[in-house]
């Protein structure tokens, strides 16, 4: 351990060297907006934090920016932004490819926007100038979702910033990573308090520590960089006291809100107006669940059947008999493997109202920052299911079944820029995928209602993560077969029943996805149902199909399991319990340990699950013969 520490001040050393040299790169991309004479374009929108001073020749150079480089969200940076604020544009914003990710967060300045009209109202953005920057992240968020590749940022000469203090930066920086990284808000913690070993136990190295923690500022924002904060000099004393001012300004608030909340309470009124919203409306889902599962969790499982739905035999066995791990709403769910066929399928299977209500706040509501995130993390694998089509077809139009809100056809556009991009879903998804515009057609349908008149109108139709889902997957696949003209490919992916993970993590294997998996269909028996519609199979794909972090998924689901979140509105129980929040929190300290070396391991032993058909998932594309 003592060699351990004496290399810690090392590690910062090294570590402030590489960043300082990445944040100054990122920096150094922006650009400088040139001053323009032309009037501002009536179809450009200005939205500002309260503070913010932006002159008309300002707003004139950024609509000038904005109609040349056709964008339709243009992030404005002041180039006198405090140096923490600077720096966090570089962290937060990879300068490189900010405009062309589709998938990136919304990230800037959080000072100024330009928004085209028409995208801030479709992403129902007010223009206003009196946002406070937490608000601005929030914003900032929305209109990249709603124009992911015509946002950018650039630096707006004679833009004033904000007045700004450590507190706010705090809140911002918490905003901004909460879901994404998380693990940013804490890296700053963890360099200082290196720093302060090494200070002690390698002395030479702890202080070149903190002596490139005070220049960093000064290397990363001097010279060829466009911003020039104005705090360049007591940026170290800045960086440092940023979390004492955010502890002192949240002691304040919270003195101010009990002294308004007495003054409140004795006019009878709600005390803070915020709160007992946020309050009654948890109070009524909680209520809702609670009525929900009142009869019992059996109410919504629908008859057992004796048989395989696949190929008949009634000769079936348990595969495994699981609660939900992931939300752990009530029930427990079983999987029957059948003996002949080896399809694995949910026996009983969940009503169409059990359906919704187990699925409802698993990707949406309560948790759908976290299901963003998700597919932020998944942009690389979402990518690689647009590129397998590359030597078979130059697809001119694609439709996704099950797209959700289109975050697969948002990303393929950035492989087949050229393709109209269609889904088909529910119609609250599919509606906010048109929305954002990250489908071309919706049809708010079910694919084998409108399979008939569709026919030939596609060239690929994807299915990724469907058929487990499905309610029918023959139907579908019937229903694909009718829509493909002679010539169409038919590209899925599905979980591998047979994969390594199924076989030794039982049933904290993250593939069983109970209770939203309907079945699970074994490659053998995808590729004969595909030939019997007259589709030859072209490819078979496994170890590139495998999805890394079954391990960490599984410490997840266990911690999940031992100590679910108290807040959740379908666990009985008073959600203020001392007791299960005392559980929730030392089964999460427990849980650290475990992760990271699952995360190690995983990442080790992903060789070894991409070699035969170990993959926790695998891929088919099939072609329609004429």
């Amino acid at each position: 351990m003592g060699t351990l520490l004496w290399w810690a001040p090392i590690l910062v050393v090294v570590g402030l060297l590489v960043n300082g040299v990445r944040l100054r790169g990122r920096l150094r991309r922006l650009d400088t907006l040139p001053a323009s004479g032309r009037p501002v374009d009536p179809d450009h929108l200005f939205v500002c934090a309260v503070g913010v001073q932006l002159t008309e020749a300002a707003r004139r150079s950024a609509s000038y920016h904005a109609s040349r480089e056709r964008l339709d969200v243009l992030d404005l940076v002041p180039a006198d932004l405090t140096i923490e604020r600077a720096l966090d544009v570089a962290r937060m914003v990879d300068t490189r490819t900010y405009r062309n990710d589709r998938l990136a967060p919304g990230r800037g300045a959080f000072q100024a926007l330009l928004v085209r009209a028409e995208v801030a109202h479709r992403a129902g953005v007010e223009a206003r100038e009196d946002y406070t920057p937490v608000e601005l992240v929030e914003i900032t968020e929305r209109l990249k979702r709603h124009a992911p590749a015509s946002t950018d940022l650039a630096v707006l000469p004679g833009l004033g910033a904000a007045r700004d203090d450590g507190a706010t930066r705090v809140r911002v920086q918490r905003r901004s990573w909460s879901v994404i990284k998380p693990i940013n808000m804490y890296l700053p913690t963890l360099r200082d308090v290196a720093t302060g070993i090494g200070v002690h136990l390698n002395r030479p190295w702890g202080l070149a520590a903190t002596a490139l923690f005070w220049c960093q500022p000064f290397f990363v924002c001097a010279g060829r960089v466009p911003v020039a904060p104005r705090d360049l000099i007591r940026s170290p004393i800045v960086r440092i006291t940023a979390g004492l001012e955010y502890t002192v300004s949240t002691v304040r608030a919270w003195r101010k809100a009990q002294r308004s909340a007495a003054e409140a309470k004795a006019a009878g009124l709600p005390p803070d107006p915020v709160k007992a919203q946020a309050k009654a409306q948890a109070t009524a889902r909680r209520e809702r669940y609670q009525r929900a599962f009142a009869a019992g969790p059996e109410t919504f499982l629908a008859d057992r059947r004796p048989d395989c739905p696949w190929c008949g035999s009634f000769e079936l066995v348990v595969r495994l008999a699981s609660r939900d791990l992931e939300l752990r709403k009530p029930g427990r769910f079983q999987l029957d493997e059948c003996l002949v066929c080896g399809h694995v399928f949910q026996n009983p299977r969940l009503t169409p109202v059990g359906r919704v209500l187990y699925e409802r706040d698993r990707k949406d509501g309560l948790n759908e920052k976290r299901a963003q995130a998700a597919v932020v993390a998944g942009a690389a694998r979402l990518r690689a299911r647009a590129e397998l089509m590359r030597p078979y077809v130059l697809p001119r139009a694609w439709l996704d079944v099950g797209t959700g809100i289109g975050s697969f056809c948002n990303v393929a556009r950035s492989v087949w820029p050229r393709t109209a991009f269609d889904g088909v879903g529910p119609a609250e998804t599919i509606g906010e995928a048109r929305r954002r515009g990250w489908v071309d057609r919706a049809y708010p349908a079910s694919f084998a209602d409108i399979a008939d008149s569709i026919t030939g109108g596609y060239d690929v139709i994807s299915m990724f993560g469907y058929l487990e889902r499905s309610r029918d997957p023959s139907e579908d696949l019937d229903a694909a077969a009718k829509a493909l003209g002679p010539g169409g490919y038919l590209v899925m992916e599905l979980a591998n029943p047979a994969a390594l993970g199924a076989r030794l993590l039982g049933r904290l294997w993250r593939g069983w996805g109970v209770p939203g998996v309907r079945q699970l269909i074994p490659v053998e028996n995808l590729v004969a149902a595909l030939a019997d519609r007259g589709m030859r199979t072209v490819l078979i794909q496994f170890g590139e199909a495998h999805e890394p972090g079954d391990l960490l998924a599984a410490v997840g689901l266990a911690t999940q399991a031992l100590a679910p979140s108290p807040t959740l509105p379908w666990l009985l129980g008073s959600p203020s319990s001392p007791v299960r929040w005392l559980a929730h929190v030392v089964v999460l300290t427990a849980a650290a340990a475990p992760a990271i070396l699952a995360g190690l391991a995983g990442a080790v032993l992903v060789p070894l699950l991409r070699k035969g058909e170990r993959s926790n998932t695998y891929r088919v594309i099939a072609r329609l013969d004429a």
